[in-house]
């Protein structure tokens, strides 16, 4: 309903500018409402998938003592098969995205429910991060597959951060005695940030997800750091801690800058600068960890402010409104909240909001000269 407000809004602008007329005016409109009917029928089949198969395991659930362990496990199986069968027929069909995406959801929902079930029925011993290993290991093909939505994309994603958080919890202690855990992060989140170049035989979408969920995850681990963790933490951390994380940040530098050096076109103009913040993020993220007091509050609010400042250069240059929009807000909440809770008392504080508005006065004018500078260049373009 925003959206269609918004449109409506936009639309009479557009045609008091003189740039459309009423008939491409309503042929827009139309246009618009008709893709935007098949997201909410879509959101509504997947929801209503996901409340069947939760019905059923309730239903099961609630007669489980009354019922053998081999028939339990062998239905079970064969409903997982068939479902499998299915799904894979209807995606081979071109089926509606629809079915294909509530299918493919439910299955992957049994299929972790089958690994509990199997572990339970037998007082297998295992972890959760075994769990979610075998789920991954099962459901990542079916879902490469069939998956065409972002629904499922991002379902996977969270599963596969979830089985590495659980498998760096068993392994925590061991790994920080050996100065190892934030290394351990720093290459899982490479790893994943290199998977863009796998296309093929990874499908476009799924390596150009890949890259997008590593890479919000390095930015907002460094956000949250610099905007909550640090300002909240009294003093430095201890020299085994600080060890652990400076060596992290280095392993983040190298293995991320590897990882986006991976795709050629990434290498060039603002992806190139992306990729360059993207490696520093690491040791920009342990530095403000290494100070105490005021040093610690500065540097973190310059760095914190320098980050964002770039990254939002970076996605005009590259056309992401979406992105400097995000820029401007975490900027004006570090400067608004952060130097509030400054500790240098009502001077100090009034100089830092000061230094902090001539800032972002000064990136509101860069903002404006580079939307100035785009719209000549695509004028120049399209007259040539």
């Amino acid at each position: 309903m925003a959206w269609s407000m918004g449109l409506a809004g936009r639309l009479a602008d557009w045609r008091q500018a003189g740039l459309i007329d009423a008939d491409q005016a309503g042929r827009i409109a139309a246009f618009e409402a008709a893709r935007g009917r098949p997201r909410l029928a879509m959101a509504l089949g997947v929801l209503g998938a996901f409340t069947v198969a939760v019905g059923i395991i309730a239903i099961v659930a609630a007669n489980w003592d009354a019922i053998p362990i081999v028939p339990r496990l062998a239905v079970h199986v064969l409903a997982n098969l068939a479902l499998g069968l299915v799904v894979w027929s209807w995606a081979g069909r071109g089926g509606s995205d629809m079915r294909v995406e509530g299918g493919v959801l439910v299955l992957s929902l049994s299929t972790l429910a089958l690994i509990a079930h199997v572990g339970q029925s037998f007082q297998l011993q295992g972890s959760a991060a075994g769990l979610m290993g075998g789920w991954l290991l099962l459901a990542t093909p079916f879902t490469f597959l069939c998956a065409r939505d972002g629904l499922n994309r991002w379902v996977w994603a969270a599963g596969l951060f979830t089985w590495m958080g659980l498998l760096l919890g068993d392994h925590w202690r061991w790994l920080h005695e050996h100065r190892l855990s934030a290394t351990a992060v720093m290459l899982f989140l490479a790893l994943v940030y290199a998977a863009r170049a796998a296309a093929p035989p990874l499908p476009p979408v799924w390596a150009r997800h890949l890259g997008l969920v590593a890479a919000g995850s390095v930015v907002a681990c460094l956000t949250v750091l610099l905007l909550i963790l640090r300002p909240l933490f009294d003093g430095t951390p201890d020299g085994a801690t600080m060890t652990d994380a400076a060596i992290g940040g280095g392993v983040g530098l190298l293995a991320l800058g590897v990882a986006h050096l991976l795709v050629p076109a990434d290498r060039r103009g603002a992806r190139a600068g992306f990729g360059l913040m993207l490696a520093l993020s690491p040791p920009l993220a342990v530095l403000p960890f290494l100070l105490d007091g005021t040093w610690a509050a500065i540097v973190t609010g310059v760095l914190f402010c320098l980050y964002w400042i770039i990254l939002a250069r970076l996605a005009l240059l590259a056309e992401r409104t979406g992105w400097f929009r995000l820029a401007v807000a975490l900027i004006a909440i570090r400067v608004f909240v952060a130097y509030l809770d400054a500790t240098g008392g009502l001077l100090a504080t009034g100089f830092g909001l000061v230094l902090a508005g001539l800032l972002l006065l000064g990136l509101a004018l860069a903002a404006r000269r580079v939307m100035e500078w785009g719209t000549a260049r695509r004028s120049a373009k399209e007259g040539m």
